[in-house]
């Protein structure tokens, strides 16, 4: 809050930004926010604030990558009325010209939303966080696909051998629960950001891993009653989850692409489909 006691909002004004646990840079990383996702301010400490994003998950920010906003993070209206699209490329890059040799003024990537405020030919002026503008060539903008259990196989393999890093929920680094969040934010179905937390929030199914249907959630505990890790089922005892990288591995003793570990630490199939 400012100095008056009046609630203090922000938008993120870089593709993607680290939440720390502590505000320092050699703090943990707990995760992240995309470019132009929106916050409530709660704390100031040197060169960090304390935020809360609209997932309700919060974490310290360099006040070098967020500029404050006249919006919460529930105020809609206003965003409803504006024209908006939303970056389908899993990277692309925001330009001072619409020439892909001028210089480059942001990137973004997938599932960011951006301002549009002109079309001119095959690319966008956008208005960024900050009040700058710039352009972004439409071919990296598209729909996605309507919700089902196949899309959610689809999108996830989109991610396959993409690197995994603590914290992270964007192309540039996964963790378990970021990469489920991120696939299911997607196509607008919202998570909450820990496997913990999104083991509370899916409906219980199953302790067969096998009778786990595509799109629903494999959960795993390295500690008894401790939710430690998770994965999007792909069927027949199936897995695509964020360890070392973004990959599948099976349940089922006998497959080409078994682990032990995971058939030792499963827990549950439980789902966001019901």
């Amino acid at each position: 809050m400012n100095d008056q006691g009046r609630m203090q909002y922000g938008q993120i004004n870089v593709s993607v930004a680290n939440l720390y646990l502590q505000p320092q840079y050699r703090s943990e990383v707990v995760s992240q926010a995309l470019l132009g996702e929106k916050c409530t301010i709660v704390q100031s400490d040197r060169n960090f604030s304390k935020i809360v994003l609209e997932d309700g998950y919060e974490g310290w920010l360099s006040d070098h990558q967020w500029v404050k906003s006249s919006e919460g993070i529930h105020n809609t209206e206003r965003v409803r009325a504006r024209v908006r699209a939303r970056v389908r490329a899993h990277f692309i890059q925001i330009f001072e010209k619409p020439d892909f040799q001028s210089r480059p003024v942001r990137d973004a990537v997938i599932g960011t939303q951006l301002e549009i405020l002109a079309e001119e030919q095959e690319w966008f002026r956008v208005l960024l966080p900050d009040g700058k503008t710039g352009y972004a060539a439409q071919r990296g903008f598209g729909p996605f696909p309507a919700v089902s259990r196949a899309a959610i196989g689809e999108l996830a393999f989109e991610f396959y051998g993409y690197p995994y890093q603590w914290g992270g929920r964007s192309p540039k680094g996964f963790d378990c629960s970021g990469f489920v969040q991120t696939v299911f934010a997607l196509l607008n179905i919202k998570l909450p950001r820990d496997a913990s937390m999104q083991y509370r929030e899916a409906t219980p199914l199953s302790s067969d891993p096998q009778r786990a249907e595509i799109g629903d959630l494999c959960f795993f505990a390295e500690q008894p009653g401790k939710i430690s890790h998770v994965g999007i089922a792909l069927g027949d005892g199936k897995i695509i989850h964020a360890r070392g990288m973004v990959g599948v591995n099976s349940l089922y003793k006998g497959a080409a692409e078994f682990r032990q570990d995971l058939a030792d630490t499963f827990v549950e199939v439980r789902t966001c489909f019901r």
